[in-house]
């Protein structure tokens, strides 16, 4: 929640503060897609407040169209300045995990930020309405919108998967495709974010557009079967079940492990679906021999995707987002890099869990 500014009027600075906190949600959904990173979505969201406390908000016509301005150039700024030290990541770069059930309720940002205000709430992944207002955002705009078949669904952009290949786009390329074809902004308005003609903005997207389709980010529209295959992979992963695992795979399996030089990790993909069992296997087997309390695994949602929370008694070593495609899991992207779990809790009743738990022994 939002402490309104005591030099403001208390009935307007309430208003404006209450129509931010209307907003929030929206802001961060779009600052987590553009960024990978939680603390750095709150900190973009953070800082769009104090700027908006800054103008006369009177002259504002559409707040949410112009709070995402602000977010969206605060984002890719940060995109920019980044590029440089993500370059130089140890191993594979992988976001900030969303894992359903697991947010610690503790929000980044500032001190004016409700405490209370969850982080890795439900709206981060399903992300929010964009209203049609002025004939942009939401809709078709004066400078049209990309082919119904293009676009990316909001929960489709949050995933793992999704999010690796947004890593090898421009920080303007990522902007334009994630403000046009996830969030249905227009290129005037994308324009103005990048600083650019809207005709460039265009450009913008469609490479990026050709990139994703290029990489062939397939997703499994069945929720049911996405279970049955997670809890299949679960059962055989802990079991130790060479065969069971493969059956789960699909043949051009890859697997990614961010541990960010502070846990061991691999340094490169691992791809094959042999190759991608054997080695999952040996790090389970590994982790149990070198485990100073029960270990287990548990199924959990992340960034809206099956996934696996692996647990040493309480602690959380590490998230496996599992990533289906035509009944097989196509990508495994392992996120056991310490500072990237941090906004994750224990495993509730301080064990590894209940039901879609086992043992990992």
């Amino acid at each position: 929640m939002i402490v309104p500014s005591a030099s403001a009027p208390d009935g307007r600075a309430s208003a404006l503060a209450a129509a931010f906190e209307g907003e929030r949600s929206h802001l961060r959904a779009v600052a987590y897609r553009l960024l990978g990173s939680l603390a750095d979505a709150e900190d973009a969201v953070q800082e769009a407040w104090l700027r908006l406390e800054r103008v006369d908000a009177d002259e504002i016509v559409d707040l949410r169209a112009w709070l995402t301005v602000v977010v969206s150039r605060l984002c890719l700024d940060q995109l920019r300045s980044a590029r440089g030290r993500r370059e130089g990541y140890v191993g594979p770069w992988l976001p900030e995990p969303l894992v359903a059930g697991l947010g610690d309720g503790g929000a980044a940002g500032g001190a004016s930020v409700d405490a209370g205000a969850p982080v890795a709430d439900a709206a981060l992944v399903t992300g929010t309405a964009v209203p049609v207002a002025n004939g942009s955002a939401g809709g078709v705009g004066p400078l049209g919108v990309a082919d119904p078949a293009d676009r990316v669904t909001l929960a489709e952009s949050v995933s793992l998967a999704m999010m690796v290949v947004l890593e090898a786009l421009s920080p303007a390329e990522r902007t334009a495709f994630i403000l046009h074809d996830v969030f249905c902004y227009d290129f005037g308005e994308i324009a103005e974010v990048t600083g650019r003609t809207p005709a460039a903005a265009r450009q913008l997207a469609s490479r990026a557009r050709r990139h994703v389709r290029d990489r062939s980010v397939r997703f499994d529209p069945d929720p049911a079967r996405r279970a049955r295959v997670a809890g299949a992979f679960l059962a055989a992963a802990a079991g130790g079940d060479l065969a069971g695992l493969l059956a789960q795979l699909d043949p051009a399996a890859v697997v990614r492990t961010d541990g960010g030089g502070l846990t061991r990790a691999a340094r490169r993909p691992v791809h094959g679906a042999d190759r991608v069992a054997r080695f999952l296997l040996g790090i389970i087997a590994k982790g149990v021999r070198q485990a100073v309390e029960p270990t287990s695994l548990r199924l959990v949602e992340v960034n809206g995707e099956p996934g696996l929370a692996a647990y040493e008694g309480a602690r959380l070593r590490f998230v496996a987002a599992l990533h289906v495609a035509d009944g097989r899991i196509a990508e495994i992207n392992i996120v056991a890099n310490p500072e990237k779990l941090r906004h994750l809790s224990p495993a509730p009743g301080g064990s590894g869990g209940s039901g879609g738990s086992v043992d990992a022994a």
